[in-house]
């Protein structure tokens, strides 16, 4: 019986080891002076601003193109363009095949709308001279 006792003791001791060291002890601080007391910060409301998608809006190509004038000389055609935009049209320099420099002043990337334009020019007075180029 003897060790009957002992075994008892020895589980009561270990149980009493194992609760006690479970136990969550409050940890007094040395010095209450230095510490700092935590306040929960009140959260910052950031303004959301609304993001509005752009339009994209694909320009058509121009493929029909009102010529002006055509130069061999490529500073002779950089005038001609200078002098149709200061007269507000919006002028390009093509380089052609024979190396001649056609200056548009007008572009359009519909086949009739193009030609309409072409009868127009060519019923006005001083611009009976213009021509159609179609890109390929």
């Amino acid at each position: 019986m003897n060790t009957r006792y002992k075994f008892l003791f020895i589980a009561f001791l270990s149980l009493a080891i194992g609760i006690s060291a479970c136990k969550e002890e409050k940890k007094t601080l040395k010095n209450p002076k230095t510490t700092k007391k935590i306040v929960k910060a009140k959260p910052i409301k950031k303004k959301v601003e609304k993001v509005v998608p752009k339009v994209v809006v694909k320009k058509a190509i121009n493929k029909y193109f009102l010529i002006k004038a055509s130069f061999k000389n490529q500073s002779n055609a950089k005038r001609m363009k200078s002098k149709l935009q200061e007269e507000g049209f919006d002028s390009e320099i093509m380089l052609s095949n024979n190396n001649f420099y056609r200056v548009s002043y007008q572009g359009f990337s519909k086949r009739d709308v193009a030609f309409n334009e072409l009868k127009q020019a060519r019923a006005n007075q001083g611009t009976e001279d213009v021509w159609l180029h179609i890109k390929h």
